[in-house]
Formats: structure tokens, C-alpha cells, sequence
């Protein structure tokens, strides 16, 4: 008796005692059993019967036929060995459930309803899939498993340090097929999500940690759903933060309240690389590597992703386990076998020859794939869509053209499309098809397609159910080797694999082929298609006189009325028109797209938002509003665009503020959130009267003085616009954080940065990229603001406390001056110290300032002198500069740098001249407290002070001369004052926890007091377009301001410490 005969008897009594345990389970009480798991003890049987009789059609065998199939029997007989031994698993998996706790849950409809509810704020979850079922792209069985033996003892192994694995390998090897296999054998041992990223599906690809959650808050295992769904219950607007929130929160949170789980938790995410954000891939790297270490030993992240490219560079770094499937072991044996079986399925089929195909066919077929499971699938379905014996016969004819990925793409476009080529207009709509399943930034399914190209010439005329069956059936049956095209409507149609939009796109490898796509053009076809479907088609979903239930519990509101053309139109139209009209060089968008948009913004914009909220999108839809706003705002020369900009403004503050309500149910944003939406706004103006509840007295004018507001932990020391405008940099007093303009999102993480004494310097580079920090043991540590990393040492030399630190406006040189009476300059890149100390003052460096171009450094001193430095030798610029007879508290150089101005304790501001060192006129007098704060205008003509007064003063730069009175308004001393980029407002902070804005040319205050904030006001700060204020206090909140109203732009944004 042979080793395999040993390893048949053997399962042939495993699987007795397996289905003993079968019977037993399945005779349970339903009743008693959650559903996953009944319908899951019901597979395994069914698997278990069909594995007995193979088994026993291997008994049955001659000894010559077991001798003569005996490797091939073998690998088979361990195949079978392997699904017995994870089959007990999943039985002591399900056996060990807290069977109580579920039937609690059950038998609580109320409870399930809730829980149902709650997870609807996070998506529907379904992304892992690609076909009607994970199933679908599962390896085949008995093929890959080295690699899939390598991470089932990876996900058993508990070491700490290997926690994370990532798949590498080219397109084609089978990454994502071997990730969804891993969910598959593991999702009834432990708990398992899954994402895959999608090239170009950029609302979904933003959903990644939603995804997982919402997947494991449908886990098998009571407590897993159970800390999932308490921290969305804690934690409802989740699904609007930023991916860093999101995660720490999400899965952080909820996954370290399971320390003592002894069941796998298995959180796989697939495709990295088709990210359409390496910022944000990248961000999901870091946080896997920053938090997965604190998670419980069973918790693992699978990653998947192709070899070239920015993001493997950054998963190699990590050092976490690799598999890399370009250089694994021989995969031929295992797509022979997937050849052979998907061979005799097709024979089947099709009722040919049992010597179809040959054995040397076979081989051939198996040579030509290079390794790449995809081309063995795509060349698979290929054969089987047409006629199996003529279609191989052209595969192996012809070799050279189709042994690539590209070359087996080309060959099966270029058939379809030629198949079309004296049709135009069938031509067309297949180029159209094709281009929307490769642009669109959500799944499309065939009904979609069908609804948004109903009027094209080809179909015209004919009904929806028709349209389907053509599409299916004839525009795209030559594609079905290339396209997932699914059995139901609703389900979405996709591409096979990344590798065909790749191509698809490429206008190098598909130069002059009529099924090259462009990107540009199918956005700006589509923008047209989503807008007319939009206008035609949106009518209110909502009976006024129905109950004020959530949607999901109003009969009739449910999310299959907004399915179809409307349901994709309502999603990805905002994608397809930023798209479509980017820059001015861009051809103008036609009449009609402008038309309909006007139309869509002026008469269905709530009834879009009606959609979005019965198919419970609502972070989409303020997603959707802030792209269409900032796209508005950078449009040139198309007033008829321009003309939709505040209605848009009004529309992002909208749902913000309203994003509850309007999620609830359509009901209640025309019952709530309406009523409330201020009545001078663009929004107000075409839409209140739909209110279905009058607000008498008390209606708001215009929204509220905040755009936001945010809670920073800490008192705020200072805010800084990056130079793009779009994010702000938050300085507290212990840490560091990067905020997103637009809803004041943190950005990364926040970052502890240690004090090692009082209140410091820290200043940041004017690319806001570095950040530097003094400290009381004369050391100075640069941090990368990005990541919030130190960057190298710490800048030793001075042997005093570091009182101010400037750098050089290009950022490649810091200067640092100390109580030791020295100034140092550094090498901004590599930390060294460039020449000797300058020596020459006699007391405390209390200020440093670099002159616009850098070539000059000015400090000052608790001698009561400045001194000019050549920032490039360190050499000193003639005699120090007298006049002052206290301290100096602050200097700043006007902005062409030729002027000078000092702000000392003697209660005088001075002005020099920059490049002789000469006083300028007479001391600005006038001032009956300490000066608090001095800033130049931006064209350098006027000059504004701060005082301790509870003034401000505004000064002639060139003469000296005071302008105008004292502008006064504030009840405590100034701390902060910014002019705008345009110098035509200024902005001040103050003790009385108010920000006054003020005429810069007449000093007259301009609107009412900024009020909010609870403590004083330490930093105030433009953006670059001088359209927003964003102002740090010592209530520990960040404000955002808008700038051209004095209004406020939603909540606070709160710190966790005192003092900005």
C-alpha cells in the first residue's frame, strides 16, 4: 500500500468523525443559531459530501490508474487533507462563539435596528467583492497553496513583531486573488475584512477604514460586532473625519477593547497601489505601523500592492513581512491545473471531444502566460465566450501577439472593436461604455448604463429592460474575457483587472487605437450625461405629511428608489465636471453643460441632497460640495460659472452644519435644517420657501461669525497657512498639528513635541514643511511638519536658554540667538553649524529677523541695541544701531527689506534704514504702554504697532508720521495683528478674547467684534487669498473666520491644552 492510499484511508476516516460533528451541529435549533452560521455549517456539509466522493472515486481506482496519476493524486489527496483540517477549525471556531450573547441579540429587534442604523453611517461595507460573490475570484482550489500555506502560519504565528505582511508582485500575479482567498478560508475561524482600492473610484477608495469596520461590525463574533458598534453609537459623524480620526477610532478604538480575544482578527487590504492618493496610501502605511503594535497579538494587516511605484518603497521601509510573488516558487503547475479545469468546463459545456484540448496545448498555453495568472483567466474566458476549438486555435496560431497582458488586450479589443468599425454609432457607444467603466469614480451597474445612455442614437427608442439585454448581449459581448458583466442589474459591472484601465489610458501603448481612452474627453461626456439625467429626472422622494421616522423605517423611502441612473449621476457628477474644465487653457464646456448645471444648482439641489440622503451619503455629498466650491473658486474668465460660487459656498456650510438632520431622512432637512439656513444666502434665496416649518421671529441673516472652530487639546501659540492655502499649521504648547481648511480636519496625527522649559521660540520654515524649536538647555530640534518627526540631532552650541529663531525666507539657513548674548547660524539641511558664533552683544538676544532676500540678519538685544549680521560670512554690518533705552522686544523688515523697525521698552517704535544702518526720522512716540506687536503692510508703506494700551496704531513707513487716531475698540491688551495679502485689512487679537478687522487705508473697525473665543487671542493669520482668518487662543480652540464677512465658519476647532 502506497503513501497516498495511507493519506486516503485517513481521510476517509476524518471526514466520518467531520460529519458526525456536522449532523450534530446542523441538528441544533435554527432558532438558536445566527444565520452566517447556519448557512455556513450547511456549505461545510455540502463540501464534505462532494470531498467524500472524490475521495472515494480515488478508492475505487485500479492499481495501474493509482500509479499512473500518482503525483497528480497526491497534490489532490493534500488538498482535500488541507479543507478537512481547516473545515475543524471553523467547526471549533463556531463551537466557541458566545452562543448567549448572540441570542440576546437576536431576540432584541430593537437592538438589531439600532445596530443596523448605526453601521449605515459608515457604508454599505461591500467593496471586497468584484464579482456577485467573494467567492467568484478565489484561487482555485489546490493551486497556490505555498503561498497560501506561508500566511496561514504568518496569521497563527503571535509573535509581536509580525503583525503586518504585504504581497508584492507584478501585475497579473494573482495579489488580489490570493488576498480574497485569505478572507475566504479564514472569515468562519476569525473575523475578517476586506478592501480592495480601485484605480479612478475616488469616493469609494476614500471609504477604506469604513469599509472594514462596517465589515467587522457584521462579524460572526458578538463582541467584535459589539465594540464596533459602541464606538459608532459614541463616535456618529465618524464617517466625515479625516483617515487618521477614522482609523484611531474605528478600528484603534474599537479592536483595543478586545485584549483578551483569542479568535484571529484579520484586516486585509488589497491593491495599495491603485490608490488614487499617494498621500493618503501612504498616511494608511504610517498609521498601520504606528498603531498595530498596540493592538492585541491575534490582530493582522494583510496589504497587497504592485512592486513599482512611490507606495512599495514606502512598505519596504517598514521592514514588516514580505511575500514577493516575482521571484516564489514555479507557479506553472498550479495554472496547468487551473487550465485543465476551466478547459473541461468548457468542454462540457460545449459537448466536445474528451481529448479537447491536448495535453501539448495545455503546456503551451501555460508557457505563454509567463507566470500571470490574469492572462490564464483572460485567456480563459476568451475561449470560452466564443467558439472554444477556434478561439485556442488563434491563441496558439499566433504567439508572438499574444503572449503579453498588453499583446492578449490588444488582441481581444481590437476583435471587438473591429467587429464595429462600419457601425458608428454602435462604435461609439462601445468606446463610451467602455470609457465610463474605466473613469467612474463609483461601481456603475448595468442599469446605470443603460439610463444614462438611453437617448444615445443606437438605442434610442427602446425601454430600459431592452437597452440591458443590448448592452449585455450584443455592445459588450465581445468583452466579457475583459469585463465582469453580472447576471443581476444591480450588481456592478467591472473590469477583470487594474491592468486593462492601465492600458486602456495609456496614450503611449494604445497610440492611434480607436479603443484608446481620454480620460478628459469621457469626464466632460459624462459631466453632460449625470447633469441632464440630474435635471430630468430628480422629483421629491418625500411625503410632507408621512411620519418624521428615520428614512430606513418610513415605508416607501427606501434606498432601491434612488438606484439606477439617478443613484450614479447623483454620486459622480461632481467628479466628472471638476474633471472635465480644470484650467483656462481648457476648451470652454459647452452651453449645455452650463446650462443644466445652473439649472441643477438653482432649482434641484435639494432634491439631490434628498437622494443622497435616502442612500445615506451624506459624507459624499459635503465631500461633492467642497470640490465643487473650490473649483468655482479657481475658475477664470466664465462668469456664468463664477455666478454659482456663493450658492455652493452656501451649499458646503449646509450640510456641515446640518449633516444630522439631512441625514435622517430627506423629511427633516426641509422640517430642520431649512428653517434654520440663513435667509440672505444664495441658498435661502432659491429654496426656503420649501421649508416645510416657518421660522416666525429669530431667522438667521447670514451663517454665523465661525466657518469652524476645533478643539486642539492645548493652548494654541500659533497658526500658519500653508502657502497653498489649504491646510493650517497649529502650534500648542505641547504639540504640533496640520489641519484642512475647509472643515478643519486634522491632517495626520498630532505630535508631541517636548518643552524643556517656558514659553519658547518656535518658528516655522515659510514653506511650513519645518519646525523649529528652542529650548531652555540651548539646544534647538528641527521636526518635520509633514510627519511630525525629529529630523536628526538636536543643534548644540549655545549655553544659554534659546530665546528667538528665524529662517531664512528660502529655508536653507536658521539663525538662533541665546541668553548668552550670541547669535548662531545653522545649515537648514544638515544641521551644522555654519562659522563662529557672532559675538557683539552684551545682554540677551531677544530677536532675529533675516531681511527679505536673506543676505542680511538683524538682532536684537537686552542692551538696547540691533545689530546687522551678512547672513552669508557672519561678518558684522557696521556700528550697532543706538537710539532705544530699554530693551527690544521685536524687529521686522519691511517687505522689499529696505527699512527697519524695532519695538522696544521704552515705548517707542524706531525705523532704520536697512543698508546704512541710519535712523529714520524720530522715534514713533505716543505709546502709553509696553508695544506688544509690529507688522508691515504688504507693499511696505505702513507700518502697525500693538500695544498694551489696547490700541493699535498705524504709522507712515517712509516718515514716521502717525495716520490717523489710535484704533480703538478692544478692552485688553493687543497680542497679535496681520494685515491681508491685498494690505487692505487688518486683523487684530486681543486679551478680550475678540478679533476686531479694520480698514487698513482709513483705520475705520469693519463689521462687529469676532466673538467665540472664551480666552485670549494669541495668534491671528490670513490665508494666502486673504479670504479666511484663522486665529489661536487660549481657550485650546482653533477658529476659522471668514475674512470678506467677519462671519465665523462652523463649530471651534478645540486644542487639549492652554495657550496657542
Amino acid at each position: 500500500m502506497d503513501s497516498n492510499d495511507d493519506l486516503a484511508k485517513d481521510l476517509v476516516a476524518q471526514t466520518a468523525r467531520l460529519s458526525s460533528l456536522l449532523q450534530h451541529f446542523r441538528g441544533g435549533s435554527k432558532a438558536g443559531q445566527h444565520d452566517v452560521i447556519s448557512n455556513r455549517v450547511d456549505e461545510l456539509h455540502r463540501e464534505l459530501q462532494d470531498m467524500q466522493t472524490k475521495v472515494n472515486e480515488w478508492e475505487s481506482k485500479g492499481r495501474f490508474a493509482k500509479a499512473f496519476f500518482s503525483r497528480d493524486g497526491a497534490e489532490t489527496l493534500k488538498g482535500h487533507q488541507s479543507t478537512i483540517k481547516t473545515a475543524l477549525e471553523e467547526m471549533q471556531f463556531l463551537a466557541s462563539l458566545n452562543i448567549s450573547d448572540m441570542m440576546i441579540e437576536l431576540r432584541n429587534t430593537e437592538l438589531q435596528e439600532e445596530a443596523g442604523r448605526l453601521l449605515d453611517r459608515l457604508g454599505d461595507g461591500k467593496y471586497g467583492s468584484r464579482g456577485d460573490t467573494l467567492e467568484e475570484i478565489i484561487c482555485f482550489p489546490g493551486t497556490r497553496m505555498s503561498v497560501l500555506n506561508t500566511i496561514n502560519d504568518w496569521l497563527k504565528d503571535q509573535s509581536v513583531d509580525k503583525r503586518v505582511m504585504w504581497i508584492g508582485g507584478m501585475a497579473g500575479r494573482g495579489k488580489s486573488t490570493i488576498a480574497s482567498t485569505v478572507v475566504h478560508n479564514w472569515k468562519a475561524r476569525g473575523s475578517c475584512a476586506i478592501f480592495h482600492f480601485r484605480r479612478g473610484q475616488t469616493v469609494l477608495n476614500a471609504r477604506v477604514v469604513c469599509s472594514l469596520a462596517r465589515q467587522l461590525g457584521n462579524s460572526l463574533d458578538p463582541a467584535i460586532r459589539k465594540a464596533v458598534v459602541d464606538t459608532v453609537r459614541q463616535n456618529r459623524d465618524i464617517a466625515d473625519k479625516c483617515l487618521e480620526e477614522q482609523f484611531e477610532t474605528l478600528l484603534v478604538g474599537s479592536l483595543s477593547k478586545l485584549d483578551d480575544h483569542s479568535h484571529p482578527i484579520i484586516l486585509v487590504i488589497d491593491a495599495l497601489d491603485e490608490s488614487d492618493n499617494d498621500k493618503e496610501a501612504t498616511k494608511l502605511i504610517q498609521f498601520i505601523n504606528e498603531f498595530s503594535s498596540s493592538l492585541s497579538r491575534n490582530v493582522k494587516f494583510l496589504l497587497t500592492c504592485r512592486k513599482e511605484g512611490f507606495i512599495p518603497h514606502k512598505l519596504e521601509s517598514r521592514g514588516w513581512y514580505k511575500e514577493d510573488l516575482d521571484v516564489s516558487v514555479d507557479v506553472s503547475n498550479d495554472i496547468e491545473t487551473l487550465v485543465q479545469e476551466k478547459c473541461k468546463e468548457i468542454r462540457n459545456e460545449h459537448r466536445l471531444l474528451e481529448s479537447w484540448p491536448r495535453f501539448e496545448d495545455v503546456a503551451r498555453l501555460v508557457e505563454m502566460s509567463k507566470g500571470l495568472f490574469q492572462w490564464a483567466r483572460t485567456a480563459i474566458n476568451y475561449i470560452r465566450d466564443g467558439s472554444p476549438v477556434h478561439r485556442l486555435q488563434r491563441l496558439l496560431n499566433h504567439p508572438e501577439r499574444w503572449s503579453g497582458l498588453d499583446d492578449l488586450y490588444h488582441q481581444i479589443l481590437e476583435k471587438a472593436f473591429h467587429d464595429v468599425e462600419l457601425d458608428l454609432e454602435r462604435r461609439h457607444l462601445l468606446h463610451s461604455l467602455l470609457g465610463t467603466l474605466v473613469v467612474a469614480p463609483v461601481p456603475v451597474h448595468l442599469e446605470s448604463l443603460a439610463g444614462l445612455f438611453e437617448s444615445h442614437g443606437f438605442l434610442e427608442g427602446s425601454d430600459p429592460s431592452a437597452i440591458m439585454d443590448v448592452l449585455r448581449n450584443d455592445i459588450l459581448a465581445n468583452l466579457t474575457s475583459l469585463i465582469f458583466i453580472p447576471t443581476y442589474p444591480d450588481k456592478p459591472l467591472e473590469l477583470m483587472h487594474a491592468s486593462i484601465g492601465d492600458l486602456l489610458t495609456n496614450e503611449t501603448r494604445c497610440s492611434q487605437r480607436p479603443y484608446h481612452i481620454d480620460s478628459y474627453q469621457l469626464h466632460r461626456q459624462l459631466a453632460g450625461v449625470c447633469l441632464r439625467q440630474m435635471v430630468k429626472s430628480l422629483k421629491s422622494t418625500c411625503s410632507f405629511s408621512a411620519t418624521f421616522e428615520p428614512d430606513q423605517m418610513v415605508p416607501g423611502n427606501t434606498k432601491q428608489e434612488a438606484t439606477g441612473p439617478v443613484r450614479y449621476s447623483c454620486l459622480a457628477w461632481s467628479t466628472h465636471l471638476t474633471k472635465a474644465f480644470q484650467r483656462s487653457s481648457d476648451p470652454a464646456l459647452p452651453t449645455a453643460i452650463m446650462t443644466d448645471f445652473g439649472i441643477f444648482s438653482r432649482q434641484k439641489l435639494l432634491l439631490w441632497l434628498e437622494v443622497i440622503s435616502l442612500i445615506g451619503a451624506i459624507p459624499e455629498a459635503l465631500r461633492m460640495a467642497r470640490e465643487v466650491h473650490r473649483w468655482l473658486l479657481n475658475i477664470e474668465d466664465c462668469e456664468e460659472l463664477k455666478n454659482q460660487t456663493s450658492l455652493w459656498h452656501d451649499t458646503q456650510r449646509f450640510v456641515s452644519m446640518f449633516a444630522e438632520p439631512i441625514a435622517y431622512g430627506p423629511q427633516h432637512m426641509y422640517a430642520s435644517a431649512l428653517p434654520s439656513c440663513p435667509t440672505r444666502t444664495k441658498l435661502g434665496k432659491y429654496y426656503a420657501r420649501h421649508a416645510t416649518v416657518k421660522t416666525i421671529q429669530g431667522a438667521k441673516v447670514v451663517w454665523s461669525s465661525a466657518l469652524w472652530t476645533r478643539y486642539a487639546g492645548e493652548g494654541v501659540r500659533e497658526t500658519r497657512f500653508s502657502p497653498n492655502g489649504q491646510r493650517i499649521a497649529v502650534l500648542t504648547w505641547k504639540g504640533l498639528h496640520i489641519r484642512e481648511r475647509s472643515a478643519g480636519d486634522m491632517i495626520g496625527r498630532r505630535w508631541d513635541i517636548p518643552a524643556k522649559g517656558g514659553e519658547l521660540p518656535v518658528v516655522f520654515s515659510s514653506d511650513l514643511s519645518v519646525l523649529a524649536l528652542g529650548s531652555e538647555d540651548g539646544t534647538i530640534q528641527l521636526w518635520d511638519a509633514q510627519t511630525g518627526n525629529s529630523i536628526g540631532q538636536s543643534l548644540e552650541g549655545h549655553s544659554g536658554p534659546i530665546r528667538s529663531i528665524s529662517f531664512s525666507p528660502d529655508g536653507t539657513a536658521l539663525a538662533s540667538g541665546s541668553d548668552n548674548s550670541t547669535i548662531r547660524l545653522w545649515d537648514a539641511c544638515t544641521g551644522n553649524s555654519v562659522g563662529q558664533p557672532l559675538e557683539g552683544h552684551s545682554d540677551w538676544i531677544t530677536s532675529i529677523s533675516f531681511s527679505p532676500d536673506g543676505t542680511v540678519l538683524a538682532s536684537g538685544s537686552y542692551d538696547n541695541t540691533i545689530r546687522l549680521w551678512d547672513a552669508r560670512t557672519g561678518n558684522s554690518i557696521g556700528q550697532p544701531l543706538e537710539g532705544h533705552t530699554s530693551v527690544i522686544n521685536s524687529i521686522s523688515f519691511s517687505p522689499d527689506g529696505t527699512v527697519l523697525a524695532s519695538a522696544s521698552s521704552d515705548r517707542t517704535i524706531r525705523l532704520w534704514d536697512a543698508r546704512t544702518g541710519n535712523s529714520i526720522g524720530q522715534p514713533l512716540e505716543g505709546h502709553p504702554d509696553w508695544i506688544t506687536s509690529i507688522s508691515f503692510s504688504p507693499d511696505g508703506t505702513v507700518l502697525a504697532s500693538g500695544f498694551g494700551d489696547n490700541t493699535i496704531r498705524l504709522w507712515d513707513a517712509r516718515t514716521g508720521n502717525s495716520i490717523g487716531q489710535p484704533l480703538e475698540g478692544h478692552s485688553g491688551p493687543i497680542r497679535s495683528i496681520s494685515f491681508s495679502p491685498d494690505g487692505t485689512a487688518l486683523a487684530s487679537g486681543s486679551d478680550d478674547n475678540t478679533i476686531r478687522l479694520w480698514d487698513a487705508r482709513t483705520g475705520n473697525g469693519i463689521g462687529q467684534p469676532l466673538e467665540g473665543h472664551t480666552s485670549w487671542i494669541r495668534s491671528i493669520s490670513f490665508s494666502p487669498d486673504g479670504t479666511v482668518l484663522a486665529s489661536g487662543s487660549d481657550d485650546k480652540t482653533i477658529r476659522l473666520w471668514d475674512a470678506r464677512t467677519g462671519n465665523s465658519i462652523g463649530q471651534p476647532l478645540y486644542s487639549r491644552i492652554r495657550i496657542v
